[in-house]
């Protein structure tokens, strides 16, 4: 039997206007409301600090609200960044979510990439990896056993101690990873966790090639998986995707333009580091997405081009989705209408028309 495949909306809670948040905040309320009634599966949330590239702090937060207005779609994160606290307080406060959202939560996780909100919390982006690992390694522990004790660089728990509420998913809520660098599509294979792709940061990395680059990566995903026990048919292969739609191709193409290129130029600019120094760990983002920029990709006919943003009449969105889902496997796409200051009412005719006119076909 065909795997049935999901649908998702996001926000990054993107207002360049500050001036509109509190309303801004409130539409997206009313967009996932919205998605809920048409059917989607799943309200994806995203944190981000001392930028308009978004304003949401903290998922959890955000996720707890969410939880009182959507009562039926599962609740993701894309992502925490698990650097960025302390992993107890992040295990315990998830582990809430899923008590009231009844069970509702994904687990998506990163480990950051923008200098300046290292630079704000002080701390050191050259070790995020070994600080994403440890405190993943902490947060599965406190879900999992009653009691623990932990002894690691960066962070120690001396005393056993028990991590409460546990979560109501057994063993734990599912967990996601996002992936762009080959290792960590090792990682999540060799774990078994989920993945999150997402074009915005694989197109800015390999351009015109992402879709068939981030093909191998799969492949190698499933390999690992297989080496490792794991049975890639139970898990689930993300797609984040810059997306707008309208009967008129041509009016599609106009409405969404200024919007993905305020938000892929605002990335842009926050992914480079101070000077011209690469950080350790980084340096393959750093260096291509210097580079895309420099060459133009992020001009709206090259984004629309190689499927950066996919929009247009829903035809054309059709021939796209259908493209990815062929070459990547993907078990969910996650359409991200209202980027860039997106008026409210256009992105809920977007999701409205793509829940219509696109999702039976795809």
């Amino acid at each position: 039997m065909q795997r049935k495949m999901k649908w998702g909306v996001f926000s990054l809670s993107q207002y360049p206007d500050q001036s509109m948040r509190v309303e801004g905040l409130e539409a997206d309320m009313r967009l996932f409301e919205l998605a809920e009634a048409l059917g989607y599966d799943t309200v994806w949330l995203a944190e981000h600090l001392f930028s308009t590239y978004g304003i949401v702090t903290s998922t959890q937060v955000l996720a707890a609200t969410v939880v009182e207005r959507v009562k039926r779609m599962r609740i993701g994160t894309a992502v925490v960044v698990v650097p960025f606290s302390h992993p107890l307080r992040t295990a315990a406060d998830f582990a809430l979510i899923d008590c009231l959202s009844r069970g509702r939560l994904n687990f998506g996780i990163g480990r950051a990439y923008q200098p300046h909100e290292f630079a704000g919390l002080g701390v050191p982006m050259s070790e995020s990896r070994e600080m994403f690992n440890e405190g993943i390694e902490l947060i599965l522990k406190a879900w999992t056993q009653e009691k623990i004790t932990h002894k690691g660089k960066y962070w120690n728990v001396a005393e056993p101690i028990e991590v409460l509420p546990k979560p109501v998913q057994i063993p734990h809520p599912p967990v996601y990873q996002a992936t762009i660098s080959p290792e960590s599509f090792d990682q999540a294979g060799k774990h078994g966790w989920s993945i999150q792709l997402a074009a915005p940061f694989s197109y800015r990395t390999y351009r015109e090639e992402w879709i068939a680059r981030l093909s191998l990566e799969v492949k190698r995903y499933e390999k690992t998986l297989a080496q490792h026990g794991h049975d890639p048919k139970r898990l689930e292969r993300m797609m984040l995707v810059p997306f707008f739609t309208d009967t008129d191709d041509a009016r599609a193409r106009r409405t969404m333009q200024p919007h993905v290129e305020w938000f892929y130029n605002k990335v842009a600019t926050h992914q480079q580091p101070t000077g011209n120094s690469l950080v350790p760990g980084y340096e393959l983002t750093m260096a291509e997405g210097r580079k895309s920029r420099e060459l133009g990709y992020l001009a709206f006919e090259r984004l629309a081009e190689f499927g950066a943003c996919v929009v247009g009449d829903p035809a054309a969105c059709i021939k796209k989705l259908k493209q990815m889902k062929e070459m990547l496997g993907v078990t969910e796409f996650v359409l991200w209408s209202n980027l860039g200051g997106m008026p409210p009412v256009r992105a809920e005719q977007s999701i409205r028309l793509a829940w219509e006119e696109i999702v039976p076909y795809v």
